[in-house]
């Protein structure tokens, strides 16, 4: 008798996919192991070193035994030295009991696990960060996707017809990744209106707040009558090229923040001990930030100067973060066109579908200028060839 098949994984991760930019970067890594030139834009993270006063302070600290478990929702120096940062900086007036210190991503779920119940419905404008769909899924959620313009922008007529009973939050990534779009207050202020008629909650990713080359960052959460209806997420991987510290925060009601620091303390404890002082010592350091921000515009400019060139695509100009995201007008999905340059021309691309927008694909220029040059040349080549 021939027995059924009973899966050794829950339906619950069974439903997800992994990262797909997880997933091109480690097979850039395997590439390199055998000794092949790649041109690698598939990369989500700064190719700065962090900086080494954070690197000082922290192994300073360490060795002065601060390497045990910290307060699972922070060290209280840095809860309230972030709360300091979010009044001055992002003009959020909040204290440290509205601060959960956590691992970058982690705070996504976080967010979710807090707010929604399994079938509650979260909106989300495409293109979106590749993994937001995943992790929506993950918390037993659905995401309600909706198509922006070729601005990015929203239609707020289209929205209001998509929002049921079972519609509980709305997730935005500002600056966008993998677009670059910096939203204005205008809008902002326009989507909190949205937010409130509809006694939404609003996520609001800013992991990319201080790499913005044009406009200026704006906090939903600084609205007086948003504050108790916004979970803002930002942290230090993307600011200060401290991706491996894992280290990021979330600042919301305080009912909110109490929850996930419950959920917390039963599945990390709390975030590492030697990233939260490095943390500490960051939120002092704002001449690297600009140093870094000044770099990778010039590197924006450079990138964007060489697609334009390219017959075949078309290129929005991404105010902030480090992608550019070009739509194209062949008749090949994003997969295979991804497959098509790591094959033909030793580059990687992430493809666009996992961002909800196919027959686009997404660059990262936290590379250097050579490879910027290099690797545009050939996804340029490749496009020629193709006509």
């Amino acid at each position: 008798m021939k027995l059924a098949f009973v899966s050794m994984v829950s339906a619950r991760v069974n439903k997800i996919n992994e990262s797909a930019t997880v997933s091109m970067s480690n097979r850039a890594a395997e590439l390199k192991a055998e000794g092949k030139k790649i041109y690698n834009f598939g990369i989500g993270e700064p190719d700065f070193k962090t900086p080494q006063s954070i690197i000082d302070y922290s192994y300073k600290m360490a060795g002065e035994g601060k390497t045990h478990y910290t307060p699972s929702a922070g060290i209280p120096e840095l809860r309230e030295k972030i709360a300091e940062k979010m009044k001055k900086k992002n003009n959020i007036d909040v204290s440290s009991k509205n601060v959960l210190v956590t691992p970058t991503k982690f705070s996504l779920n976080l967010a979710l696990y807090t707010i929604i119940d399994p079938g509650d419905e979260v909106m989300l404008p495409a293109p979106y960060y590749v993994s937001y769909t995943d992790i929506i899924k993950l918390n037993e959620g659905k995401a309600l996707i909706f198509d922006t313009d070729e601005n990015y922008e929203f239609d707020f007529d289209k929205m209001r017809k998509m929002v049921s009973p079972k519609t509980k939050a709305f997730m935005l990534n500002n600056p966008v990744n993998p677009t670059g779009k910096v939203y204005s207050e205008r809008t902002l202020r326009q989507l909190s209106d949205f937010i409130l008629e509809n006694n939404l909650f609003l996520i609001s990713d800013e992991i990319y707040e201080d790499l913005i080359y044009k406009g200026k960052m704006f906090s939903p959460g600084s609205i007086k009558e948003m504050k108790e209806k916004t979970v803002t997420l930002s942290g230090f991987s993307k600011s200060y090229a401290m991706t491996g510290w894992r280290i990021g925060y979330m600042v919301a009601p305080e009912d909110i923040i109490k929850a996930a620091n419950k959920v917390q303390q039963q599945t990390l404890t709390c975030a590492p001990s030697v990233s939260q002082y490095a943390a500490l010592n960051a939120l002092d350091d704002e001449d690297d930030v600009i140093e870094m921000r000044n770099v990778f515009n010039k590197r924006r400019m450079l990138a964007l100067s060489l697609l334009k060139e390219i017959d075949g695509i078309n290129v929005y100009e991404p105010e902030g973060a480090f992608y550019i995201f070009p739509g194209y007008n062949k008749d090949i999905k994003s997969s295979e066109l991804a497959m098509d340059l790591l094959n033909n021309q030793n580059v990687i691309i992430t493809p666009g579908l996992p961002f909800g927008a196919e027959k686009h694909f997404r660059i990262s220029y936290a590379t250097s200028d050579d490879v910027i040059t290099e690797g545009i040349s050939r996804i340029k080549k490749y496009f020629n060839s193709k006509n």
